[in-house]
């Protein structure tokens, strides 16, 4: 799954492991797996990464409950191994051209859902779940939804940027942010 789109492929965890070891800085931003994420905005596609990388929001309506067990954290490693390759790591910077960064942050939500789930079929049960409910994101209209000011853009097609622009602007914004 992953938040961004239903692109399931998965990096190599080896892969991952080396760009820790490689890339210093990008592995000490990932000790921020261990954040609460903030759910009271809507996020198209799930969820997001503040432009700092230092807030997940995942989305109010995206039920995180998979077999009676909380897997929002799988969503926190996603976006931000997806938002520290890119900037420690300068990979997936153009998030059409160079899927490798959405991939490797797939395989770290995957590692971390078999690790809440403890069992081989984990993955494929949370993206039963997961999946048709960001494929629903993805279609929904969001002016008048709260939307996060800080939100980065990087996953988002520039007409659905001009629309995030404008919606950060509406009163559930600015009253969701102001709380």
């Amino acid at each position: 799954m992953a938040s961004g789109d239903i692109d399931d492929r998965l990096g190599s965890a080896e892969q991952l492991e080396r760009l820790c070891v490689r890339y210093p800085d990008f592995d000490q931003y990932l000790s921020i797996w261990s954040i609460v994420p903030i759910r009271t905005f809507f996020v198209p596609f799930g969820a997001g990464i503040s432009a700092d990388g230092q807030r997940v929001y995942i989305s109010y309506d995206l039920q995180t409950v998979v077999d009676g067990v909380e897997c929002e954290s799988a969503l926190v490693r996603h976006e931000t191994t997806e938002w520290g390759l890119r900037r420690y790591c300068d990979i997936g910077t153009d998030y059409s051209s160079d899927p490798r960064g959405h991939w490797l942050a797939n395989r770290a939500e995957h590692d971390r859902v078999v690790q809440l789930l403890s069992r081989p079929s984990g993955w494929e049960l949370y993206c039963e779940i997961i999946d048709p409910q960001v494929i629903l994101d993805e279609r929904l209209d969001f002016e008048d939804k709260p939307i996060p000011f800080d939100i980065s853009f990087y996953p988002y097609p520039e007409s659905i940027r001009m629309k995030l622009r404008e919606a950060m602007l509406n009163a559930r914004s600015e009253e969701e942010w102001s709380k």
